[in-house]
């Protein structure tokens, strides 16, 4: 009799590891198609900067891919450091499509696209006070435009994220999830699309 007590509970506890792990791979696929769109509209701004580029920016981005520029010409030229923003942006989205569970490269996307979003506001402002720059008007209000049509992706992105990390910390599937080797999701900021 204690046989099959003992059987019955180790059924239970089978099937619940069975569940919780079927659950945490769902909930994990779906920051990761929630992150597949998020690419796709970063993507999409990134290719639409690049086309942007007066073409002597262009030629220099082209240089840059087959070598690196020195890190001291990028921090002294405006136009240096928006391909540098550009190429990093590009290589972080590159990794995070491998990897969009890592708590790192997500981090590295989103100081990336943080970090472009504090060029264009740079720019206008240069713009503004009489600064020569090629970044003005329609091209601000474009760039907008699609950093905040990214806003409800990102939120989307966030909130699987979120529901995730819940279930991967939640006893005792986090045990489970320690086994496996499931980490919380990082989420991004978007705190620079609301001002």
């Amino acid at each position: 009799m204690t046989l099959l007590i003992f059987c019955c509970i180790l059924a239970v506890l089978f099937f619940w590891a069975v569940g919780a792990y079927n659950r945490l791979v769902v909930l994990r696929a779906s920051v990761a198609k929630q992150f597949a769109t998020v690419d796709a509209q970063l993507l999409r701004v990134l290719v639409w900067l690049q086309g942007n580029l007066p073409a002597s920016m262009r030629d220099m981005l082209s240089e840059m891919e087959e070598a690196a520029l020195p890190e001291a010409l990028l921090k002294n030229d405006r136009d240096l450091k928006l391909l540098a923003i550009l190429e990093e942006l590009s290589d972080s989205l590159d990794l995070a499509r491998t990897q969009p569970l890592s708590p790192v490269v997500m981090q590295k996307v989103n100081q990336n696209r943080l970090a472009l979003a504090a060029w264009a506001k740079a720019e206008v402002r240069a713009g503004q006070s009489g600064e020569a720059t090629w970044f003005i008007d329609p091209l601000p209000y474009k760039f907008d435009r699609l950093k905040a049509q990214a806003w409800p992706l990102m939120d989307a992105y966030n909130q699987a994220a979120l529901k995730y990390n819940e279930a991967v910390l939640q006893f005792p599937a986090s045990v489970l999830a320690k086994q496996v080797n499931f980490v919380p999701a990082q989420t991004l900021d978007i705190a620079d699309l609301l001002a």
